[in-house]
């Protein structure tokens, strides 16, 4: 289907949301807070101390990755707090323009987590909930057969989660129980104290995902610095890799991280070839190629066919089960984005 790009001024409003809640994440600071970068293994990245008091010594937090806009947002936050009203107006000019919001729940959830410190923890919503940002962030409109959802995936590379050395103030069942006590851990097979996914009454899920490079494995295993047991799954460390941030249009916006779209689409081709091809999980096996198709043909038509190339060629490079498995979702592609990725790969 061609692809319909949304009007400038909605590109450069969500632009503008985006970069007023980078600010407010820099501002969620009490005045005074000191700003540290420090260099690990040749990479910046930022840490926030807040002002001892008497009674305390806060400790110093991780803060994210250094970039232009983090650079930024913490200098605008020692002179000025942005303005949640603000934000309101241009989530509601951006959702008037047709730009994907979460359902009600969804919003709460995804606000408490960010309240939380989950996505300053370089927690990262993967799934169709994911999928829905990528409106905004390629400044495009996707169909709602593409981003309909019913639940909220959650993931955490699980080396980042052992070397933070920073964790949240209470367990992840606590932060979604603030938004609705009937939030309760679904107990694993494994053992009934460990727990990847949280439900509430009438089906919502939220589950918690992590990276598995080992032998597949079923049982859950702990991620301390969301204080949450979580799934591992194979190939997620290809789709956590290099993550962007994005604005989601909750009720004043919230700034969360999410798979570049490119990575999303080249996982998305992979994990289609894993589901079965009866019942619920051929329905998420169609999905899956649906969002792939649709985000190829996005990014070409922003001119990002280069990045797009990129993340195919590296997933081929992981070995002859990654490139089949890239050949049977490739296959599955209507027609115009199954020939942009063997034109990118050249099988065409």
């Amino acid at each position: 289907m061609a692809i319909q790009e949304l009007p400038l001024v909605i590109q450069t409003s969500y632009a503008e949301l985006l970069d007023q809640l980078r600010l407010a994440t820099a501002s969620d600071f009490p005045e005074g807070s000191t700003f540290r970068k420090r260099t690990i293994s040749g990479k910046d990245y930022w840490y926030v101390q807040e002002p001892t008091t008497p009674q305390r010594r806060p400790p110093e937090r991780y803060l994210g990755v250094d970039t232009p806009e983090r650079r930024t947002a913490i200098d605008s936050a020692m002179s000025a707090k942005a303005h949640a009203d603000t934000r309101k107006a241009i989530r509601r000019s951006l959702s008037g323009a047709g730009l994907p919001e979460p359902d009600g729940l969804t919003g709460a959830v995804i606000e408490a987590l960010a309240d939380a410190g989950v996505f300053r923890l370089r927690g990262v919503i993967v799934g169709t909930i994911a999928f829905q940002s990528y409106a905004g962030l390629l400044g495009v409109k996707l169909p709602s057969v593409a981003i309909r959802t019913g639940d909220l995936d959650l993931a955490q590379d699980y080396g980042v989660s052992v070397a933070l050395n920073d964790t949240l103030g209470v367990s992840l069942i606590d932060v979604l129980k603030s938004v609705d006590p009937g939030f309760a851990p679904v107990p694993s097979l494994a053992s009934p104290n460990i727990a990847a996914t949280y439900a509430r009454p009438g089906g919502y899920r939220v589950d918690v995902l992590t990276t598995n490079r080992g032998a597949d494995r079923d049982a859950p295993v702990n991620l301390p610095s969301l204080r949450s047991d979580a799934l591992p799954l194979r190939f997620l460390d290809f789709l956590l890799r290099d993550t962007v941030e994005a604005a989601m249009l909750t009720r004043f916006g919230a700034l969360v991280n999410v798979p570049s779209p490119e990575r999303y689409a080249v996982h998305k081709l992979i994990v289609s070839t894993m589901r079965k091809d009866t019942g619920e999980s051929a329905v998420k096996s169609d999905k899956d190629i649906i969002q792939a198709g649709l985000l190829i043909e996005a990014l070409v038509a922003k001119r990002r066919q280069d990045d797009l190339a990129a993340a195919l060629h590296e997933a081929a490079a992981r070995g002859s089960a990654w490139q089949e498995r890239l050949r049977q979702g490739t296959v599955r592609l209507g027609d115009e984005p199954r020939e942009i990725v063997q034109a990118l790969m050249g099988t065409g």
